[in-house]
């Protein structure tokens, strides 16, 4: 059994007294509460694929299609990843395009693997394309790029349902968009874009992919390894020592270039990490996507082993999401036994130190009175924050495999439908 968040108030005695608690008056983003928390959670099967990405839509009919279709072709789990992957952009396509970055996480327990595109080095128009050609190859596909994206073609509705993010963004991007006249067909209706719930005509990937030239684009795997007690290990893309000597990396994007999604298919769990700064004003021929200033930054991603469970864990929102996932590993999250109590280490109030000035941003909403005070009896300035972070885990052990996604970001989950 796990000691609950042990390691919960280490970093407390490097500080001293009065604190000062700033109550936000407008979050900008709106707290949810939900008396069911297991609907956190994707008990995986086998023989069942599961679907999960970052949008607030309903994609049933793209989850029912993709079941269908990787029977019919006889897909392999990179098969279905590489479609589903492709069927981002019409969910995102502002973080979502041929040349978007991508992280990708394979959660396999005894050989998972990370790799990342996000390398200043990469020039590639179609990076996020040859990036899933990399990953067909790598694990011996026997279908090519080009043939997926005619399956997603095939699979895809005439038009999908605009979701309250992409309305936002609409919303706040209109003039930028009224001044493309292609962009101007698919998000207008007469002087208005498009709003939730109204239909987005889809596009064909395939002429897209077709006209992809193959480019040999550098990428990362490198991780950090760290023991964090006997016989357990964390291997993750960042270096827990810079929070440990408090460093603090700030992203200036604050998260909001990163789009997830994953798929669990045929006992195997894949996490995409999709990123891009995009250029409103201009977009991918015939498509709706947008082109990327530049590839964003790198989002944290952890691998945690013990001896009798693993974890998959990625975090990709807000002002530094590395530190989220190193705060759960100083509660002992690799203590964890049962998915319950990896779901109480999620369902946590967060907090993030931030300088210049020094600050505490913290869950206040989501704790009780005694945490709140013992962060209050520290020196430093506490702002609240409704919700932070993004954080997605994949949990398995020996007698179940389950994926944990935050609720403090709207996700759709395949296996809550």
């Amino acid at each position: 059994m796990i000691k609950k968040f042990s390691g919960l108030f280490i970093i407390l005695p490097l500080l001293t007294s009065c604190g000062l608690f700033i109550k936000l008056d407008q979050p900008d983003e709106e707290i949810v509460f939900k008396k069911n928390l297991q609907d956190r959670i994707c008990h995986l099967k086998n023989d069942e694929l599961t679907l999960a990405t970052s949008t607030s839509g309903d994609q049933n009919l793209f989850e029912e299609r993709i079941v269908i279709a990787a029977k019919k072709h006889r897909l392999q789990p990179i098969d279905v990843f590489v479609i589903w992957s492709l069927v981002q952009m019409y969910i995102r396509p502002d973080k979502v395009s041929p040349g978007s970055n991508l992280q990708f996480i394979d959660s396999n327990s005894k050989k998972p693997f990370y790799s990342s595109y996000n390398l200043n080095i990469n020039k590639d128009p179609n990076l996020f394309l040859n990036s899933l050609k990399d990953l067909l190859k790598k694990y011996k596909s026997k279908r090519s790029l080009k043939y997926l994206a005619r399956v997603t073609d095939d699979l895809s509705p005439y038009q999908t349902s605009v979701d309250k993010e992409l309305a936002t963004l609409l919303t706040n991007n209109k003039g930028a968009l009224s001044s493309n006249k292609l962009l101007e067909t698919y998000f207008f209706k007469g002087d208005q874009v498009l709003r939730p719930g109204e239909g987005l005509r889809t596009f064909k990937i395939w002429p897209i992919v077709s006209q992809a030239a193959y480019k040999n684009n550098s990428f990362n795997t490198h991780l950090f390894s760290f023991t964090i007690g006997k016989g357990r290990v964390a291997n993750c893309n960042f270096d827990m020592r810079i929070y440990q000597n408090a460093v603090y990396l700030i992203d200036k994007n604050a998260g909001n270039d990163s789009h997830s999604y994953s798929i669990s298919y045929k006992g195997e769990t894949f996490l995409g990490i999709s990123s891009q700064r995009p250029n409103l004003e201009k977009n991918y021929s015939t498509t709706y996507t947008f082109p990327p200033k530049d590839l964003g930054t790198q989002k944290a991603v952890c691998f945690i082993k013990t001896p009798n469970s693993n974890f998959t864990m990625i975090s990709t929102k807000g002002r530094d999401s590395g530190q989220h996932l190193f705060n759960m590993i100083e509660y002992n999250i690799a203590g964890a036994s049962t998915v319950d109590e990896v779901l109480a280490m999620l369902e946590f109030p967060r907090y993030l130190f931030l300088l210049n000035p020094e600050r505490m941003v913290y869950e206040s909403d989501r704790s009780t009175t005694l945490q709140t005070q013992t962060f209050l009896n520290t020196s430093f300035p506490i702002y609240h924050k409704s919700n932070l972070g993004n954080v997605w885990i994949h949990y398995k052990n020996k007698k179940e495999s389950s994926l944990l996604i935050d609720d403090r970001v709207p996700n759709y989950k395949s296996c809550l439908k």
